[in-house]
């Protein structure tokens, strides 16, 4: 009986231990990191002013660099030279054809204005004719027999001759109407390509005016006034002025079963009364070795799973401040032995006890 009892304590007694286990590691510790940024451009500069200096805190928008690029400025200024030497070359032409136009039209005026005007002057003739004879009945009833009279005749004659002679005159301004339109719709294309290149330029131009995309912490000043700074190359690095995001290794042989969107507290291991939440954003796909400084004994090399946590950007933390974390979703996960890892830890390498520790 006295053996039965004796193996009833002990069961209970791991049960304790191992549920123990289990909430201690559902706790563990981190440093809270600022986000980093490195400001640079897609092409070569030069450094005209410089206006930020290391460690400066500034508000998003403010003027961090004003930089130049001789070769946008050449290109603007060629594209502006084109496009008025193009709008010029558009309405040269364009005043020439219209000059065509116009004298051909005068032309067909002068030529229709001329026949209407014979044959205005012929029918007077013609009246006045008549009424010489209106008293004389046989001229008076030769007049008036319904057959054309060679007035009639001639005005019809008059009137193909006319016709015949505007016909090329028609033709002629149907080339140049059409010669007009296509000449206005090639220079259009060719116009907006000029204006999109210059427009193109010009925010180009505009870009050399370069600003804070944040509110946050200039970490280095990467130039000076007067250099020349290669593409792609680090103008400025820029911090955020609060830690975003924690970064931690899992211990490889800790029951802990983190998942992505699992969230967390996190507190200032100073002053614990100071918390935010946090979200896991990111698990490691490999096993990796933990920082020395984030080991429990830093003399045995450990392993561990990289951890991402994100955290507000309003928080009271400094960068590389330790926290403590602690893991609010632990239902449902299934429990490991304590067997296990009680016999890790007389290891040569083995881990901190029942602690998750982040580093960045």
């Amino acid at each position: 009986n006295i053996v039965y009892v004796f193996l009833i304590l002990i069961g209970l007694g791991i049960v304790y231990l191992n549920r123990t286990f289990v909430q201690d590691t559902s706790v563990f510790y981190g440093f809270a990191e600022n986000k980093e940024t490195e400001i640079n451009l897609d092409h070569d500069v030069l450094i005209e002013r410089v206006h930020v200096t290391d460690g400066q805190f500034v508000s998003k928008g403010t003027l961090l660099l004003e930089v130049s690029e001789p070769a946008v400025g050449l290109k603007l200024n060629d594209v502006g030279t084109d496009l008025e030497a193009l709008t010029l070359k558009n309405r040269t032409r364009k005043l020439e054809i219209e000059h065509k136009i116009k004298a051909l039209e005068a032309e067909k005026r002068a030529k229709t204005g001329e026949t209407e005007a014979r044959i205005e002057a012929a029918k007077k003739e013609h009246e006045f004719n008549k009424s010489l004879v209106k008293d004389l009945p046989s001229l008076s009833a030769e007049m008036q027999n319904g057959q054309a009279s060679p007035l009639d005749i001639q005005i019809e004659k008059w009137r193909r001759t006319l016709a015949l002679e505007l016909e090329p005159i028609e033709v002629e301004l149907r080339r140049l109407r059409a010669e007009l339109s296509e000449v206005t719709a090639a220079l259009e294309v060719e116009r907006k390509r000029l204006q999109f290149e210059q427009d193109y330029y010009q925010r180009e131009a505009e870009k050399q005016f370069i600003v804070a995309p944040a509110d946050g912490l200039i970490g280095n000043v990467r130039c000076k006034e007067g250099e020349h700074i290669s593409k792609f190359n680090t103008l400025i690095s820029f911090y955020q002025r609060n830690p975003t995001i924690v970064k931690g290794y899992v211990h490889e042989s800790l029951i802990v079963h983190v998942r992505v969107g699992d969230t967390v507290e996190v507190s200032s291991s100073l002053h614990p009364n100071l918390t935010e939440p946090g979200i896991i954003t990111g698990l490691g796909f490999r096993i990796v070795e933990i920082p020395e400084r984030l080991r429990k004994r830093p003399d045995f090399k450990t392993y561990g799973r990289e951890v991402l946590i994100q955290i507000p950007s309003r928080n009271p933390f400094l960068q590389k401040e330790k926290v403590i974390l602690r893991l609010l979703r632990t239902e449902g996960l299934p429990p490991k032995p304590l067997l296990p890892y009680l016999n890790e830890q007389h290891s040569a390498t083995g881990p901190a006890k029942g602690a998750v520790q982040i580093h960045q």
